[in-house]
Formats: C-alpha cells, sequence, structure tokens
C-alpha cells in the first residue's frame, strides 16, 4: 500500500491529531484540524491526488525572521492540500526514519535540540567547527534530489511520482501573479522537513561511518575533533561535500573554537557544564526588541496615544514570540530554549532589557527617571519575566517526573 492510500483513512487522520494535540500546537490550529477532520476536507484532496489532477501552485511570501532584520522566501499551499501534506510528511517520517544517520536530528521522531545537545556535550574538550549552510532549503537542486528520492521510496513509486510531480512544477504565486522560477524544496511546506533530511542524508552518513562526533539540525552542522589539523580536515570535507551537492556555507556563521572556548548549535551556547544561550541570539532578540521599541514610540507620537497604548504593544508582541507556538510544526522560543538551557543569566539579561525598553516607552526618557516606573507597573499591564517563567517550567518538570 502506498502511503497516498492512507491519506484518505479516517482513522489515520485521528492518529494524527491525537499526536498533534501531545504536543505544545497552537489551540487555533488545533481547532481547525478537528474541524477538517470532523468534515473529512481530506477527501477531495485524496480524490484529486488519486485522479491524477493538478496539485494548486503554492503561495510565495518574503516574510521577516524572528529577531532580526532579513527576509526569507517561504512557499505555503491551499489550506486544505497544506494539511493533507502535513499528514503524508508526518507518515514520511516515520515510514523512513531508518534512512537517516544517528548524527542528524531534525525533523525526527523522538528526537530533539536537548537530545544533541546532551549527547554533543559527552563530547569533552575538543576543537569545533560549526557551519550554516545559506538558504538550504530554497537552494537544493530539485534535480540532484530526484533521483535520491527515487531511491528511497523504491517500494512507493505512487507516491514518488506524487512527489517528484510537485518538486518539478516551477511555477508559484507571487503576489497574485503566476511566475516561474528555481524554489527549492520549497521552505514553509510541510514536506521541504523530509527532503532537508534526505539531501545531506549521505554527508551525515560519512560522518557517521568514520565515527567523527558530528550532527546537523537541518542547515547547522557541527564537528568535533581531537586536534586542528583534524578538525581543518573535516571542516574541509564539509565545505566540499556541500559544494559538490550545489550548496554552500555561510561565511559569517562559520565558527572554530579550541578545548576550553566552548561552542555554539542551535542558538545556545555550551561552556563546560554550563549550556546557555547563544550570544548571537541574545543580541539579535536584543536587537528585535530595540527596534520594535522604536517603531512603537514612532506610532504612539503620530496617532497621539497615551505611553501606555506603545508598552502594551510591545508586550502582547513578544509575550507572543516568546511564550505562545508560532506554528504547529514549531515551538516557541521559550520551548526551545527552556529545556535545554541550564542556567539563567542570560534570560536575566533579556529580562533587564525588555523592562529598560517598557521604562523608556512609559517614561519617555533614557535618564534616570525612567527607573521611577516601578516593576509591579511593568507586571500590571501584563509583563512576563522570562526568568520567572524558567523557574516555574522547571519546578512544574519536576513535579510531573515524581
Amino acid at each position: 500500500m502506498s502511503l497516498l492510500d492512507r491519506l484518505s483513512d479516517a482513522a489515520c487522520w485521528e492518529q494524527f491529531y491525537e499526536y498533534k494535540t501531545s504536543l505544545a500546537c497552537p489551540k487555533a490550529f488545533c481547532r481547525r484540524l478537528r474541524a477538517f477532520i470532523d468534515a473529512e476536507g481530506y477527501r477531495p484532496v485524496c480524490a484529486a491526488i488519486a485522479a491524477g489532477e493538478p496539485f494548486p501552485l503554492p503561495q510565495k511570501a518574503v516574510i521577516s525572521k524572528l529577531s532580526t532584520q532579513k527576509k526569507r522566501t517561504v512557499y505555503t499551499y491551499p489550506e486544505a492540500e497544506n494539511t493533507v501534506l502535513k499528514l503524508l510528511t508526518h507518515l514520511l517520517l516515520r515510514q523512513y526514519d531508518g534512512l537517516f544517520s544517528a548524527g542528524l536530528y531534525s525533523f525526527r521522531p523522538g528526537r530533539t535540540a536537548k537530545d544533541a545537545i546532551r549527547r554533543l556535550r559527552r563530547c569533552g574538550q575538543k576543537w569545533a567547527y560549526k557551519a550554516d549552510i545559506s538558504n538550504y532549503f530554497n537552494s537544493v537542486p530539485v534535480d540532484r534530489l530526484l533521483p535520491m528520492l527515487e531511491s528511497a521510496l523504491a517500494d512507493d513509486p505512487a507516491l514518488f511520482s506524487f512527489l517528484r510531480g510537485l518538486l518539478s512544477e516551477p511555477r508559484v504565486i507571487d503576489r497574485g501573479t503566476t511566475i516561474a522560477e528555481e524554489k527549492g524544496v520549497m521552505a514553509g511546506t510541510p514536506l521541504s522537513a523530509f527532503y532537508a533530511n534526505l539531501y545531506l542524508a549521505p554527508l551525515d552518513a560519512e560522518f557517521a561511518a568514520a565515527g567523527v562526533p558530528y550532527a546537523r539540525y537541518s542547515d547547522d552542522i557541527i564537528v568535533f575533533a581531537e586536534t586542528r589539523e583534524a578538525l581543518d580536515g573535516s571542516a574541509a570535507r564539509i565545505r566540499a561535500d556541500l559544494a559538490e551537492a550545489g550548496l554552500a556555507v555561510n561565511p559569517a556563521k562559520e565558527q572554530i573554537t579550541a578545548p576550553g572556548e566552548g561552542w555554539t548549535f542551535l542558538g545556545f551556547s555550551v561552556r563546560g557544564n554550563t549550556v546557555d544561550i547563544a550570544p548571537a541570539t541574545l543580541k539579535k532578540l536584543k536587537g528585535k526588541m530595540r527596534r520594535k521599541a522604536r517603531a512603537l514610540r514612532r506610532w504612539q507620537r503620530q496617532n497621539d496615544l497615551p505611553r501606555e497604548a506603545a508598552a502594551k504593544a510591545f508586550l502582547r508582541i513578544f509575550n507572543r514570540k516568546l511564550f505562545e507556538t508560532p506554528a504547529d510544526n514549531e515551538l516557541s522560543w521559550s520551548r526551545w530554549f527552556f529545556p535545554v538551557i541550564n542556567t539563567a543569566e542570560s534570560l536575566h539579561a533579556i529580562d533587564l532589557y525588555a523592562q529598560d525598553c517598557l521604562r523608556w516607552l512609559l517614561a519617555d526618557t533614557r535618564t534616570k527617571a525612567r527607573y521611577n516606573v516601578r516593576y509591579e507597573a511593568l507586571k500590571a499591564l501584563g509583563y512576563r519575566s522570562l526568568v520567572h517563567e524558567y523557574y516555574a517550567d522547571a519546578k512544574q518538570g519536576q513535579a510531573e517526573a515524581q
């Protein structure tokens, strides 16, 4: 039976719903998924796939990356088709998990960033090289991916035929206009997770076979070595393999650290027994807060609004970014970092910075007079301390473990 046949199975959808609701998914998504299943909204999509009808074209969008001024291109299918592809991706990642090496941690059942950091910490004090692939998802050459996909899905030719059709379609809808472009595996679409794992599986396997301490999470790679010479060899191998695959390392994000200096991976900083938020991640979040506070100050003045309006808007924005799950396949900022870090040092720095932004918005001054705005006033407006939330989360986890 093809995985495509399971897409019309009501029991399969119920299992998918149970899985999604067991995670930290947005409540709004869970409600939409429940309604979609109850209305059997998947059946027209499955019938169209079975009949070989053309799949709707994806919509292209350019969005801001969290905590930066950079933009990224993402693609989305219509909601019904996108939901069916979510189930298909769920099935794919479980059916074919055996294709991947132990060093791969992205989008795999039962594997988290916490598992990656825990395993890598056992490497001890070594040289480390970290690399980030430039625009990975949208840069994957489809003509090179397809033979790998065909081999991986040799037992399911119908599924391969369907996926080949999606990947080979050059057209997208950009602001209402149909255009043709190179779009790789289309970041933002559900299936891109499986493709991203599969395309660099040979690189993962190469380091696994060599017994080299190595990990990859989608487009982030880290490797360890006893000597600088051995590390340089591994780094050269990674760059060469990526170049052969039509990809490139982002030179601005390459990092080499010596034993004892610590290392960073997935936004975490590891030094000895301490796991904290990486300095670059901390800097980006502060920059986001600074820019948003300035924008809200302009908005408040231009519209002759009370200062509290700007402060409340700041809190709505960052409470949502830090504590709420942004999408059904993503963790919130706090749910990503809290289970892994073992110090509140960076959280304290973020708290102080957020409080300073709020005091500036409320007092309209950078002088010491802004400290006339008391902490209790910030809490009354809806301020949530990351440090407080972190320790409350840890306490709840301990209670659940008992």
